[in-house]
């Protein structure tokens, strides 16, 4: 379980996000809603330790049946090998960092090992042959001149090859065209099992078709309303946040 207590969040000493709480449960699926401007990437970020947000209060731990662990000091690559994942909302371009090696280098830093380049090339390709990516796209710099759904494929691999379990799916629809967000849709709807969580920030609500949802936060004027059953998402979806 992720969970976050009481989180207040400033911008050059503005306030963003105040007294926000949180509980995302593994083999649960949530979403987060909000109008343009109510902050719901920056939570996103936040959670991440984006350097950006000054965290004025807040508790954050994991808890496994082993113990609870508080993310509080952990810089961001530590969180992510405790299970938290972010897909970017606008996904950077890294010149001469070639896929095969940021690939390579995220599965040993999270599994503490040094895989061979004929270790790793074994263990990526069957990922790709189920993404139906061709061998040439690890050859390339990262997300330089990518398509938006060679981006968001990307992060599918990714996915699949760190297995997260808290996974944050930040306005993933960005960049793509209806049939590439159909495509990744149903790819992340195959991901999802008892093992991870899904938290889908979006404004809009086609992902949604894509993926059940048990639980939706709505943000509003840098606070969380109330939570709501999945019902609400399609109420909005009808009558707006307005209503």
């Amino acid at each position: 379980m992720l969970s976050i207590k009481n989180l207040s969040v400033q911008i050059e000493n503005k306030h963003i996000l105040k007294n926000i709480n949180l509980t995302f449960e593994l083999w649960k699926n949530y979403c987060i809603l909000g109008k343009n401007w109510s902050w719901k990437s920056s939570l996103a970020m936040t959670i991440m330790w984006h350097p950006k947000y000054q965290i004025k209060k807040w508790e954050c731990e994991i808890q496994n049946w082993k113990e609870k662990i508080n993310l509080l000091d952990l810089d961001p690559n530590e969180r992510a090998k405790l299970g938290i994942f972010l897909a970017f909302q606008h996904i950077p371009e890294i010149k001469w960092v070639k896929v095969f090696e940021f690939l390579r280098s995220i599965y040993d830093a999270q599994n503490d090992s040094h895989t061979s380049f004929i270790q790793f090339k074994k263990i990526i390709e069957p990922f790709l042959l189920e993404l139906n990516i061709d061998k040439e796209f690890l050859r390339r710099d990262l997300n330089v001149w990518f398509s938006g759904g060679e981006r968001r494929k990307l992060e599918i691999l990714q996915l699949k090859l760190l297995k997260p379990k808290y996974i944050f799916l930040d306005e993933i629809d960005s960049w793509l065209d209806v049939d590439a967000f159909k495509s990744v849709a149903n790819m992340i709807k195959e991901l999802n099992n008892k093992n991870n969580c899904f938290i889908i920030i979006t404004h809009y609500f086609t992902i949604l078709d894509y993926i059940q949802v048990d639980r939706v936060y709505v943000l509003d004027k840098w606070e969380l309303k109330k939570e709501w059953l999945a019902e609400i998402a399609h109420e909005i979806k009808e009558k707006w946040f307005n209503k």
